[in-house]
């Protein structure tokens, strides 16, 4: 109904079109009384003309758009808008990552050159001084024992030293007021601290370095008090 609808007005518009069309060749043609009138006649030809055309349109818009059924209409609008907040957040994803590596960048950039800025010695590691060691055999070192708990405690101090395995000898030379002398024979090097901390473990009993000279072949030690 609708297409035999549009198919009429198409007609009816190619007759005004056409009948247009000789009145102009025959307004060309024959030259009229005035130039209004002319213009006057023209005008009202092209504004039917127009008219047609318009109502022409209309209908066949009105004839395709009810032949979709409204579902398909209301469908395709919605997935029209999905397509479009999809493309929109592609979009502003995209110029977040842009962003985001150019940040990244930057801070790379910024730590290259701040550790080329650095010193060499702050960048290596430093390593603790060795403590040097007492060296082995010789005539000993001359260990002095300051706050010796009893002569009992002296005896367990020798008996410590002698089970050491670096020491080759440990000889009591002088006790009196719980200070004692001990000359030490060493098989291997030893150092203080190894030396406190072998008497410590066989008698028990805390016992720190006074002062060190392995240079000099002289150690001091002294318990804690109440240890």
């Amino acid at each position: 109904m609708e297409a035999s609808r549009v198919l009429s007005l198409s007609q009816e518009a190619r007759v005004d079109l056409w009948a247009c069309d000789e009145r102009l060749d025959e307004m060309t043609d024959t030259p009229p009384n005035s130039s209004d009138e002319a213009i006057t006649q023209a005008a009202a030809i092209i504004a039917r003309a127009l008219k047609e055309a318009e109502v022409i349109i209309a209908t066949d818009r009105d004839a395709r758009a009810a032949a979709v059924p409204p579902e398909v209409v209301e469908t395709m609008e919605r997935f029209s808008d999905i397509l479009a907040r999809l493309v929109d957040h592609t979009e502003s994803l995209a110029t977040r990552m842009s962003d985001l590596t150019g940040s990244v960048a930057k801070l790379a950039e910024a730590q290259a050159a701040q550790a080329a800025q650095l010193p060499a010695e702050v960048a290596k590691p430093h390593l603790p001084d060795l403590e040097p060691a007492f060296a082995a055999g010789g005539e000993g070192i001359d260990v002095t024992i300051a706050a010796v708990p009893g002569f009992q405690g002296l005896m367990e101090i020798q008996r410590a030293l002698v089970r050491l395995p670096q020491v080759q000898s440990a000889a009591v030379r002088r006790y009196q007021d719980d200070e004692a002398a001990i000359q030490l024979v060493l098989t291997q090097p030893m150092t203080a601290a190894a030396i406190a901390e072998g008497v410590t473990s066989g008698t028990g009993k805390r016992i720190f370095v006074d002062e060190a000279r392995p240079d000099a072949l002289r150690l001091r030690l002294r318990f804690l008090n109440g240890a």
